[in-house]
């Protein structure tokens, strides 16, 4: 059964629903730069309408289009600009074609529940999970390339230009499965980081990709 919904109606509901701890983000996947077109409880992250589509948003819209994608994916580990871990759920909009097009995502900050764990843990200590991390809500689309692409090369104990012709291929295999190159710009700044010429990146993406 498909329904039509109206984002708006959405996003109204899941946030009246979750409290003011729980943002609730819709995501137009069409503009990448500024695909934040609806957000509810923005005081959590920081983000406004007009902020870009995050890290893992891109690499998720990547992962779920192919055949057989998932439709959403339940509590990881986000961050704000400013450090606060966050809790996230995403949930893809996929078009006919089975492109994912939209992305309702919710944002949660348990710091309050953190915190009466912890007065609990005082009590009767509990080992917590320490996962990193998997996306952060940057303000700017360019920050999100950038740190795409930190976190891809600082795996690398040497200079980027330093690496082998193979160590560059999975370099660029990794930076195209995040979505990095879907960002305008970041193949030149790719090219330079890895002192590679863009038609030797270009390439290095056509050998990933057959």
């Amino acid at each position: 059964m498909k329904l039509q919904l109206d984002a708006e109606v959405l996003a109204d509901f899941v946030s009246a629903l979750l409290g003011p701890d729980s943002e609730v983000a819709v995501h137009d996947l069409s503009d990448p730069r500024a695909s934040l077109k609806i957000i509810r409880n923005g005081h959590v992250s920081g983000r406004s309408v007009g902020a870009p589509a995050t890290d893992l948003a891109l690499c998720m819209a990547r992962e779920c289009s192919a055949k057989g994608g998932e439709n959403y994916r339940l509590n990881y580990r986000s961050k704000t600009r400013g450090g606060v871990s966050l809790r996230s759920s995403t949930l893809v909009i996929k078009d006919e074609t089975g492109r994912v097009q939209a992305m309702l995502c919710v944002n949660s900050d348990d710091s309050r529940y953190k915190r009466a764990l912890e007065a609990v843990q005082a009590l009767l200590p509990v080992e917590l999970s320490h996962d990193s991390h998997q996306e952060t809500l940057s303000l700017g689309i360019d920050d999100v390339g950038v740190g795409i692409m930190q976190g891809v090369l600082e795996q690398y104990a040497i200079d980027p230009t330093r690496l082998s012709g193979d160590e560059k291929l999975e370099v660029i295999r990794e930076l195209n499965q995040r979505g990095l190159f879907s960002i305008r710009g970041f193949v030149g700044k790719a090219s330079q980081a890895l002192e590679i010429s863009e038609p030797t990146l270009y390439r290095y993406l056509k050998q990933c990709r057959d």
